[in-house]
This record gives C-alpha cells, sequence and structure tokens, in this order.
C-alpha cells in the first residue's frame, strides 16, 4: 500500500509498495579530466634492527582516479547493468580510500546506485559489504559537496528496497531521519524516499525514530495548495504501523487536512484513502479515544482540537450527526403530486 539537479538528473522511478527505487544519469563528469593524486606516506617498519625510512603504497590507492577505474564507470553506466565479483570488489575499494572531493566519487555513487534496480545486484552489493561502507559513509557526508551528498543518500534509499538489508540500514536510520531538517528540498525529498523504504515494516525498537518523521512529514503534506506525493507516501506506511497510530494521531493537524480527497490525480487519491482507512481502522481496532493519545498531543497548551485525531474525527462525527438529522427529515411531496387529484 502502502529531482537530483546538479550534476545527475533522474532517469526513472519504480514504487513498490511504496518502496521507491531511483536511477539517476551522469551528466557532468568527464572521462578525460585531470587525475586525482593520492599521497604515498613514509613509514618505518619496527622489525628492522637498523630501522629506515621506505615508502609504502596502498594498492587501492592506485585504483583512486586512475584510467581503470574510469574505465570501470564508463563500463558499468552505458553497457553492463549487471555486476561482477571483480567489479564489486574494485569498487569497495575505491570507496574505502576515496576523498570526498574526489572527482569520481560523484559517477561512481552513480553507477553503484543504479545498479541496485537489479536484485542479483543487490545480493553482491550486500556479500562483498558494499552496503556496510555506503552506511558508513553516510555520517560523514553531510559537508560533502551537495551533488555527492544527494547521490549517497539516494544509493542507501535504493538499498533499502531489498528486505535483506534492513540490519544494516537500521544504523543510518538516525542519519537518515536528521536530513529532513536539511536546507536543500532534493536531499529532503531523497530523505523521504529512504525512509519510505525502511518504513515497510517498522520495529517496535525504532519507534522512538520514526516519531519525529511524522512532523516533518505533515507540515510539508501541503505546499502551496499542491499535495507532496513524498510526504503522503511516508506517511501511508507510518499508519500501516499500529504503534505509530497514537503519535500520528497526536500530531498538530494540517490546515485543509481533507483538501487531499479533492484530486483528480489517482496515485494521490489511492494513498490518501489508504492513509485515512488505516489510521481509523487503527483507532476501532485498538479502542484509541483522545484519552489515550493526549500525552503525545504537541500543542503547547494540549488543545485537542488542534490535533489531526480532532481534525479526522470530528468531521467524522458532524457527518454522521447529519445524516442522522437527514434520515428524520419526512420525505417531501414529488414535484406535481397535487395534480393526480385533478
Amino acid at each position: 500500500m502502502n529531482a537530483v539537479s546538479c550534476s545527475f538528473h533522474l532517469s526513472y522511478l519504480t514504487c513498490f509498495t511504496d518502496a521507491i527505487v531511483v536511477s539517476y544519469c551522469c551528466a557532468c563528469y568527464s572521462l578525460d579530466s585531470g587525475l586525482s593524486v593520492m599521497m604515498a606516506v613514509p613509514q618505518k617498519d619496527p622489525d628492522e634492527t637498523n630501522p629506515e625510512w621506505r615508502i609504502t603504497v596502498n594498492p587501492a590507492a592506485e585504483l583512486v582516479g586512475s584510467p581503470r577505474l574510469r574505465a570501470l564507470i564508463d563500463r558499468l553506466y552505458h553497457n553492463q547493468k549487471l555486476l561482477t565479483d571483480f567489479d564489486a570488489k574494485q569498487i569497495l575499494s575505491a570507496l574505502q580510500c576515496m576523498d570526498p572531493t574526489a572527482e569520481l566519487l560523484l559517477p561512481l555513487l552513480t553507477v553503484l546506485s543504479n545498479a541496485t534496480a537489479y536484485p542479483s545486484n543487490q545480493l553482491l552489493i550486500r556479500e562483498f559489504r558494499l552496503t556496510n561502507r555506503v552506511v558508513e559513509m553516510l555520517p560523514d557526508s553531510k559537508h560533502w559537496p551537495r551533488s555527492t551528498r544527494v547521490i549517497l543518500l539516494q544509493c542507501i534509499a535504493n538499498m533499502a528496497v531489498s528486505s535483506d538489508n534492513m540490519d544494516v540500514m537500521k544504523l543510518a536510520l538516525n542519519h537518515i531521519v536528521s536530513r529532513l531538517g536539511s536546507d536543500d528540498k532534493m536531499e529532503i525529498v531523497v530523505a523521504m524516499q529512504a525512509l519510505t523504504n525502511l518504513s515497510i515494516n517498522i520495529r517496535k525498537d525504532q519507534i522512538q525514530k520514526f516519531v519525529p518523521v511524522i512532523l516533518h512529514c505533515l507540515n510539508r503534506l501541503l505546499v502551496r495548495g499542491e499535495i507532496n506525493l513524498n510526504a503522503l507516501r511516508l506517511l501511508v506506511n507510518l499508519s500501516c504501523c499500529p504503534d505509530m497510530v497514537p503519535y500520528l494521531l497526536g500530531n498538530k493537524s494540517v490546515s485543509g487536512l481533507l483538501r487531499i480527497l479533492e484530486t483528480d490525480r489517482e496515485e494521490v487519491l489511492i494513498r490518501a484513502v489508504t492513509w485515512i482507512s488505516c489510521t481509523t481502522s487503527a483507532v476501532d481496532a485498538l479502542n484509541l479515544t483522545y484519552d489515550r493519545i493526549s500525552e503525545h498531543n504537541l500543542d503547547p497548551f494540549h488543545n485537542p482540537s488542534h490535533t489531526l485525531y480532532y481534525s479526522i474525527y470530528d468531521v467524522a462525527s458532524k457527518s454522521a450527526r447529519l445524516l442522522e438529522s437527514l434520515a428524520n427529515v419526512p420525505p417531501f411531496p414529488t414535484a406535481g403530486s397535487h395534480l393526480n387529484r385533478l
């Protein structure tokens, strides 16, 4: 049930039960530009009786910026869709020693992100610990150039489609949630896509990590009168977790909430109805009342009328009362019935 500009552009988007895989096309990197430089470090062997300074070189460092790495990127981007064991080893070696400002990091992460669209690649990426390496790079990436930062986050969003990656992906959850506070709109979009994929099956120990996500989604649900589909997708997944529903209903409501149902976009309407249906079904199944969700009311004065619970159920109760009133109205005589007596 439940666009990256700068140096790459969107190629295609695939949704799986609101699990999202995005592939990018590199647009602004050149395989003919200058090589990045890796300095060798002088070291001394402590086991030598007469130690002398000598130069040791990390073999993986020779790969960074080399024609071999450029050829690998070019091949994976233009010709080859499925990775080999040797490809995965080369990518891992490059990621382990590549500087964040290296010119080939962006295209390398781009081909890795594209490769995740294929299940066999996901398996190989996981087996060679590329998934672990990408997650390890996330905390420091907030200081990276914008394009590289976003594509790394997209890699994680795509890897999160595979349920077998969840044990590794959970280590990145806090960092992904923090990106929702970014000033970069594209980074927020990709973070929402990642959280959508990670929220398909929320465990009890992850509840508190997802709670801050609700407010970000509700604040971005309607932007200048337009419905934010990324926020709506994520809300659908959150509402499918019964333990999240009290936190969801206790949050501040959205002005004109039910306007999300006034749309001719089928993809929006289906998710809007699903979100409200899942939320209300959980209320019925768990016998939730306002007293039980009041502790999650984020209003400074704990005014119940400012909650999402009130927005949904106040309208519902008014509609029910209206139907009851209409049922008690006597039927009107049909037009022209008095003519039957003539």
